[in-house]
């Protein structure tokens, strides 16, 4: 078929849909269409998929090609175009994916800010609790169990909890209500 590119008869068969017609140019120019849109693209997979596309378009669509030149035309600028296409997808969910990311890293930075002014307000509160629960719940603030607690303080596991349900109920009651119920939360989520 390249070498007779004067083929009227070939070019009647592919305006007219002929199959046998549609697989030699696809034979003939598949390669080529891939190489040219890897060239593009700087992927071979990707631009087999993009010379796949442009083959089927060709086929599902009527087209009349009144010589070769029109027809290697319109099989480069498809491929070209889906090209330019492929490479604006991509661009976009690559932009949507680091916005995506972004907003995890923003919520999370907030979050960490507003749990660090709890703990900070809560601490303000623990300092007012007689010295041994203050030094207990200081550590059950920073994530500690009670058995983790038991062995940094030295005291026995009882101790801890009872000292943990003491400043629990102090807490509870020097604590604005809205301040105590992020700081039950914050043990829930820390336990």
């Amino acid at each position: 078929m390249k070498a007779s590119e004067t083929d009227i008869t070939f070019l009647n068969k592919l305006n007219s849909r002929n199959y046998e017609a549609f697989k030699q140019l696809f034979r003939e120019y598949f390669q080529d269409i891939a190489y040219y849109s890897s060239k593009i693209l700087k992927d071979m997979d990707i631009a087999e998929d993009i010379a796949q596309e442009v083959f089927i378009r060709l086929w599902e669509k009527e087209n009349h090609f009144e010589n070769y030149i029109a027809l290697k035309s319109y099989l480069y600028l498809s491929a070209r175009n889906s090209c330019l296409n492929y490479i604006k997808h991509h661009n976009i969910v690559q932009e949507h994916s680091q916005n995506l990311i972004q907003e995890e890293v923003d919520e999370k930075t907030w979050d960490t800010i507003i749990e660090t002014e709890i703990i900070s307000l809560l601490s303000d509160y623990i300092r007012q609790l007689p010295e041994e629960c203050a030094k207990i719940m200081n550590l059950v603030m920073q994530g500690y169990n009670s058995t983790e607690i038991s062995t940094l303080t030295g005291v026995s596991s009882s101790t801890v909890r009872s000292q943990k349900q003491r400043g629990i109920s102090l807490l509870k009651k020097i604590v604005p209500t809205e301040l105590y119920t992020l700081f039950i939360l914050f043990l829930q989520q820390n336990n």
